[in-house]
């Protein structure tokens, strides 16, 4: 077998050089970034946070091990369900047992063509009454809407559910935390 040339693995470099710079110069254009998304409306969906699994277990579908931590969903009265992304927004839930399968109002985004809710605000249902749902740190007097230890003191932060004051100041837009 004849060794290969030295010229020919100059054309094969040149070859690729070539490739490679008739590929970049359209990922490297100053062409219009694409359309924004269209904007979703916040909207407002009563019914019972619960794990997936527990859904799927009812169809007799189960959800791997490493995944059922993963996925939980907002099931309305009317049987919608409707799977959380998880995010700031849904974080709770994912922290916090308690508020798992009881009657509570989360705000959010739909996104088009899925059922996937991204959460923007959530409320709870305590004796019929519209109730914010937070974390309370008594000695900063620090709001959260997350479960953990207080980033100033260090101290533990305490679930509360305070009843809203009118419905029609239910904060439905913008980043919380």
């Amino acid at each position: 077998m004849k060794p290969k040339s030295k010229s020919l693995r100059l054309s094969r470099r040149a070859w690729l050089g070539a490739a490679l710079a008739l590929g970049l110069p359209p990922a490297l254009s100053t062409a219009a970034p694409p359309a924004p998304a269209k904007k979703i409306k916040n909207q407002d969906h009563d019914g019972q946070v619960v794990p997936l699994a527990d859904l799927l277990a009812k169809f007799g579908a189960r959800l791997d091990p490493e995944a059922v931590p993963q996925w939980l969903a907002l099931v309305t009265k009317d049987d919608g369900v409707y799977p959380l992304i998880r995010d700031d927004g849904s974080r709770m839930f994912f922290k916090d047992k308690r508020l798992l399968k009881r009657p509570m109002r989360l705000t959010g985004r739909l996104y088009p063509g899925t059922h996937l809710l991204q959460v923007v605000a959530v409320h709870s249902f305590v004796k019929g009454q519209l109730c914010e749902v937070y974390y309370w740190c008594d000695t900063c007097r620090i709001k959260r809407y997350d479960k953990k230890a207080c980033e100033c003191c260090g101290g533990p932060m305490a679930l509360r559910e305070e009843p809203v004051k009118k419905q029609g100041a239910l904060p439905t837009t913008g980043k919380r935390g």
